[in-house]
């Protein structure tokens, strides 16, 4: 009697909660308001039905171009469920909802049974395969929406979405999602994609044994396999057959064919027959930008995914073919860099606007999508070429120096700390003309000195679109900031700064002094043109345009006679800036013609000392924004705006030129003129007289490394300080 009660108690309580389980689901689902909406969902976009593709403007025509459709971000090839064969479509449904074609989203009897087999287990405390309550729609919208958290809220708001799921589609469209989606191992998403790899043949092709085969493979895919795990897969796969044969899918005399046909697999373990080709460093970079876009505009990383590469979208970027292609030609070619395991970056954009026009993100020909792209996601220290935009630029904007202002070029102490030159040397008297054209680090420091470290960090940041910088960050109880002299002088900064942000920074000069973030699309719309997102993009005026052509004459002088000697493009106005930090293990050029504006860096993944003198960029820059501008009209001057004029400086004073004074003529701003000098000068010597320091006549120094000490808690320790 007892144990009769108590099997009565155990059925009566199984059977109590299961009741209450189900009534959750249906309580619940109308409380958190599920039934009846999708919510987020939108079945539109995810039927994965069209490529997307990717579209630029042919620069000489006007006309669409298309430049990279996009196929699934896994592998997967979308086929019709017409051309999908009956049996493989009663394959699956056989073993995974034999009740598909009746329920209407999920199986009130096959939920059942799966909460009583976790509940005996839970009792018994035995382990074992759990039975999957899914229908094949609530495994839909497992892989549509990405979530598989094991909690009774997912739960029912899966059968929820599976319920409205099923009152908006059909239910051959329902198989046919389904079908495309199922991941099959190997990498394979979809049942064209797992009839390619495993038999090497199209899925409307396949027989009821290889049929049977492949849908075998869903409940457990690392286990049954057919090239991992051959003999797991047939027993899989006679459990289907007598699934199918049960349920009168097919006959007797088709099931034992189709038991004893030898299966032939074609296909290879491993990714191997992932994807159809490496994507560009180019597309890459779109579509991380669209992906990032629509996650900020509130859409699920699955749904936008899902969307960019299989939602039949259309991207429009700002791709220049000429462009991109002159930057393949040097960069697809290792011979063009001096160093083997060294690599290389750059980026080219329109100095009006920020389009990105091309990129590279490494030397070499290019392996993979999706890769590391070193132009925008890796932070190298810019060494000397963060000078005209951390502290020449900011202090003449802020009327703190001129051109001709005469600083001395000798050993100065900021703390503990000595900034010194490439060379070692100290020049004397020297103007601020040839201290950017000779990159001397002694100017540089002093005029941040006056400038203000925090104006200078504040300027990076707000005006030039740095956002890489490092306000303060405490590491271990030591302090780290580049709001410093050797991070903001000599480009000692604690992450470093992109490729991609230095040009665009650049482009700044040569624009007016106006800043736009730089962008490599301008709007993404779907299948029916409507917009889904539009490129972040922002423009803002980060200088006077007086400041800016003064920078462009200032960075011209280092493409004509200073450290930037042979970058200049041929037939084009030209400015820019070297640099290299002072351990040798990055050079940097960046610059700028009327036209655009491009950043090359080089140096190794994880940093070591670069051997040779040279530095790469410079012919890396000048051969591909030769390359770039080989259609465009030759433009040798950037205009001077109204508010600049002209004037005969002292080169010993820095003020206005009297009739003794040494004197040339360069640009000023009319708001920071000098005064007049009133130095009685002597007839200059003859040649071999003594004087003090070094003739800035002569010619610059090269880049090399500063033998100063690195200020305390102020940049990371292995990076020290860096200059040229």
């Amino acid at each position: 009697m007892k144990e009769y009660r108590k099997q009565f108690l155990f059925i009566f309580s199984i059977t109590l909660v299961i009741g209450l389980f189900l009534f959750g689901i249906l309580f619940g689902g109308a409380v958190l308001g599920f039934w009846g909406s999708m919510g987020e969902m939108d079945i539109e976009a995810l039927t994965l039905r069209q490529n997307s593709i990717l579209v630029y403007t042919d620069p000489e025509t006007g006309e669409e171009r298309e430049l990279q459709q996009l196929n699934a971000e896994e592998n997967r090839e979308w086929v019709s469920i017409d051309d999908i064969p009956k049996d493989l479509q009663h394959a699956f449904v056989s073993i995974e909802d034999e009740r598909f074609y009746k329920h209407n989203g999920f199986d009130l009897r096959r939920t059942g049974k799966a909460t009583l087999s976790w509940l005996g287990r839970k009792l018994t405390g035995k382990s074992g395969v759990s039975l999957g309550g899914s229908t094949i729609t609530q495994q839909l919208i497992k892989n549509m929406t990405g979530e598989r958290e094991q909690v009774a809220a997912r739960k029912i708001q899966e059968i929820a979405r599976a319920v409205y799921l099923e009152k908006q589609m059909e239910k051959d469209q329902i198989l046919e999602l389904y079908l495309n989606c199922i991941y099959l191992s190997q990498g394979c998403n979809g049942v064209q994609t797992a009839s390619k790899i495993y038999f090497d043949k199209d899925v409307k092709d396949l027989s009821l044994a290889e049929s049977a085969s492949i849908a075998g493979i869903t409940q457990y895919p690392s286990l049954y396999d057919p090239l991992v795990n051959p003999d797991k897969n047939k027993e899989r796969q006679k459990m289907v057959l007598g699934k199918m044969l049960e349920l009168e899918y097919i006959t007797k005399e088709q099931y034992d064919t189709a038991v004893t046909e030898e299966l032939k697999f074609t296909g290879t373990s491993g990714e191997k027959n992932k994807g159809t080709g490496a994507h560009s460093y180019f597309v890459d970079q779109v579509i991380r930008d669209v992906l990032k876009d629509m996650q900020d505009a509130g859409y699920s990383e699955t749904l936008a995914k899902k969307m960019i590469y299989s939602g039949g979208m259309k991207i429009y970027t700002t791709y220049n073919p000429v462009v991109q292609e002159g930057i393949d030609k040097y960069f697809e070619n290792p011979k063009n860099f001096p160093l083997a395991g060294a690599q290389s970056a750059v980026a080219i954009l329109d100095v009006s606007t920020g389009a990105v026009k091309g990129m590279a993100g490494g030397i070499g020909e290019k392996e993979g999508s999706l890769t590391l792209n070193r132009a925008s996601q890796s932070l190298r220290p810019p060494g000397s070429s963060i000078k005209p935009i951390a502290v020449y630029a900011p202090a003449i904007e802020k009327g703190i120096i001129a051109p001709g202002d005469v600083y001395q070029d000798v050993k100065k102490s900021y703390g503990d700390w000595s900034p010194k030159n490439a060379d070692n040397n100290f020049r004397g008297p020297v103007d601020i003309r040839w201290a950017v054209r000779s990159s001397l680090n002694t100017i540089a420091v002093q005029v941040l000195d006056k400038l203000g470290a925090q104006n200078s960090y504040e300027f990076l940041r707000d005006k030039m679109g740095i956002t890489s910088l490092v306000e303060a960050r405490d590491i271990n109880g030591t302090i780290y900031s580049d709001i410093g002299y050797s991070q903001l002088g000599l480009g000692g900064l604690t992450d470093g700064v992109s490729v991609l942000e230095m040009a665009a920074a650049y482009a700044t000069f040569a624009n007016e002094g106006i800043y736009n973030r730089p962008y490599v699309y301008t709007e993404a719309v779907d299948k029916d043109g409507n917009l889904v997102i539009a490129s972040q993009r922002e423009s803002h005026e980060a200088m006077s345009a007086q400041t800016a052509f003064l920078m462009t004459r200032l960075l011209n002088e280092v493409v004509t006679s200073g450290t930037g000697g042979g970058a200049g493009v041929s037939g084009y106005f030209t400015g820019g800036k070297t640099g290299t930090t002072d351990d040798n293990k990055d050079r940097w050029f960046v610059g700028f013609t009327p036209y655009y504006a491009a950043a090359v860096w080089y140096g190794y993944d994880i940093p070591q000392v670069i051997s040779g003198g040279s530095n790469p960029c410079v012919p890396a820059f000048r051969s591909v924004m030769n390359y770039a501008h080989k259609s465009l009209p030759g433009r040798r001057s950037i205009a001077v705006p109204s508010g600049v004029v002209q004037i005969s400086y002292c080169t010993e004073t820095g003020k206005r030129a009297g009739e003794t004074c040494p004197a040339e003529s360069y640009y000023y701003s009319k708001k920071n003129l000098p005064g007049y000098c009133s130095i009685e000068h002597p007839p200059e010597e003859e040649e071999g007289a003594e004087g003090e320091g070094i003739d800035p006549s002569t010619t610059p120094a090269p880049d090399g490394a500063n033998n100063g000490t690195t200020p305390t808690n102020t940049a990371k320790p292995d990076i020290g300080a860096l200059e040229e």
